[in-house]
Parts: C-alpha cells; sequence; structure tokens
C-alpha cells in the first residue's frame, strides 16, 4: 500500500530502478549530446514499445551511462502517493549513489538496493543474508550531478497561479526580450553551425548500420544481467519459513546459492523447483546447493 504525502514545498526525488532501464557501454564519444542521438537505438530492444521513453546520459568513468525513463509512469506513480508533478524539481535515479553510499540500504520490509556488479538493483530481502548489515541513507548528505526535470518531459505542469505571474513578468519584460532575442538568435545560429559541423566530423554514431554494431556489442553483457536477475528471482521462490538462504554467490557468468532445508519433504520440494528452472543441484543431508550458468 503506497503511503500518501503531503508537500507544500518542491522537492527533488530519487527513483529506485523499477522506474528505470540502466545500461552502461563504452563507446568512442566525447560529448553527452552524441551519445544522447544513439541512446533510443542502444535500448530498442530491450524497452516495451508501447511506452514513450525519454533518456538520461552522463559520463562514468571511462563509459557511458545510459537510463531509458517513462516520465508519464513517473508522473502516475506520484499522483498515487499524494505528490503533485509541478513540486518535484529534480528527478535523480538510484544508479547515481553507486560512487556516493555504501550498500546494501534497506527500503522497506521486502526490498534492498544492493551494489551487483557495479550496478544499483533492487533485491527481495528475503535471498539475503540475514547477517547483513544494512547501512543508513542519509540523505542530506547526498551530492548529485545532472539528474533531470519534470519540465524536461513534459509539456507543461505549471500551476495556473504561477501561470498567470509569469504572464505578468513576460508583458513587462516584452519589449526587452524582444531585443535580446534578437541577439541569441544570433548566438544560437552560430552555436547550430558548430553543432553541424561537429556532426559532420563524425557522422558514424547516427547510421544504422553503427547503431547495429553498437548493440550487438552490448547484447551479451545486457543478457547476462538480465538472466542474473531472472536467477535471483528464481532463488527467492525456492524459499520459505522451512527452506533458507545460507549465502549466494554472484559470478561474472554463474549464480550459486546454498540453501538449508528444514526436512527431506521441503528439501525434495526444492530440489525439484530448481531442476524445473534448469539449476544444477548438489548437496547431502538437508543443505542443497542450487548452481547455474549465465
Amino acid at each position: 500500500m503506497n503511503h500518501i504525502i503531503s508537500l507544500e514545498n518542491s522537492i527533488d526525488i530519487i527513483l529506485t530502478p523499477q522506474f528505470y532501464t540502466f545500461i552502461r557501454e563504452a563507446l568512442d564519444l566525447k560529448f553527452a549530446y552524441k551519445a544522447k542521438q544513439i541512446a533510443e537505438s542502444l535500448f530498442d530492444d530491450y524497452l516495451d514499445n508501447s511506452h514513450e521513453y525519454q533518456y538520461h546520459v552522463y559520463k562514468c568513468d571511462n563509459r557511458w551511462c545510459f537510463i531509458a525513463y517513462d516520465i508519464n509512469e513517473i508522473g502516475i506513480f506520484l499522483e498515487s502517493v499524494g505528490i503533485e508533478k509541478h513540486r518535484v524539481s529534480k528527478i535523480f535515479f538510484a544508479q547515481q549513489l553507486l560512487d556516493t553510499v555504501e550498500f546494501p540500504i534497506l527500503l522497506d520490509e521486502q526490498n534492498i538496493l544492493q551494489n551487483i556488479d557495479d550496478v544499483v538493483t533492487l533485491v527481495p530481502r528475503q535471498i539475503v543474508n540475514s547477517e547483513v548489515e544494512f547501512k543508513p541513507l542519509d540523505m542530506n548528505a547526498l551530492r548529485f550531478k545532472g539528474g533531470v526535470t519534470m519540465g524536461s518531459s513534459l509539456n507543461s505542469y505549471i500551476s495556473i497561479k504561477e501561470t498567470l505571474m509569469l504572464g505578468s513578468i513576460f508583458c513587462i519584460l516584452g519589449t526587452t526580450s524582444i531585443i535580446e532575442g534578437n541577439r541569441i538568435k544570433e548566438s544560437i545560429t552560430k552555436d547550430d553551425n558548430k553543432l553541424t559541423e561537429l556532426l559532420d566530423e563524425n557522422p558514424r554514431y547516427t547510421s544504422s548500420l553503427s547503431r547495429e554494431s553498437i548493440l550487438a556489442k552490448y547484447e551479451p553483457i545486457n543478457n547476462v544481467e538480465r538472466a542474473k536477475r531472472e536467477a535471483i528471482k528464481d532463488i527467492s521462490k525456492f524459499l520459505s519459513n522451512k527452506s533458507q538462504l545460507k549465502r549466494l554467490t554472484i559470478e561474472k557468468n554463474r549464480i550459486k546459492a546454498e540453501i538449508n532445508t528444514n526436512n527431506r519433504t521441503i528439501k525434495r520440494q526444492v530440489k525439484e523447483h530448481a531442476h524445473a528452472k534448469n539449476f544444477k543441484v548438489s548437496g547431502s543431508s538437508l543443505a542443497l546447493k542450487v548452481e547455474k550458468s549465465l
């Protein structure tokens, strides 16, 4: 059940991974606007075509990080918890916590945020070792760079009062704006010409052949990451109050789990479920080891 929030001031929000799709790629690009040009193509095979997505791109170490999100879906969720969209100043993403926050972070009774291979991932709490110490999240200490605004992705979410006030200001400044506009127009024309020259220097990133090459390069990595998430979900379904997770190991191309069961009947059930999900199963007594190659 969602908690209803009442606000009087503007806020910044951090979205957890269920609200966005994240990929990271090493590309021979110098500028963010060039990376953003190919963002849609990178996500072509991984997003629901019935949704309209926006893209946030930023440099992370020597690679580019790409985030796809549906601003309408986010807006619907905000309304469901009582947050008016015009109250949201900036939107940040949990992936941006990677370099500044210690993991794991307890979100609620069911979910935690965990760093898995440098990807901030939403993980069911029940599959995490009960001895794991959760780290507190000090919101006041967070310092983000970048982020997106609701206004940059939506047509307009300015209230009527704010619209009227802005209208009055624009009337007062109308004459000045015309004069200043002519100066800015000349500046924009120069910037557009410069941008065109930069694109002409390296047009290969706008070609379909280049996009297909990038997708082909990324696809194996994406498949492994998806397989990891699916394997974690499967393992969580093997667990109950009579079958507890003792250890979970996530390697580059393999995932392993050790599960303790209370009796032979439960052991047999877990074993059958694991085989059905294509896990290799081993172990003696009431302890089981399940393993899957990714």
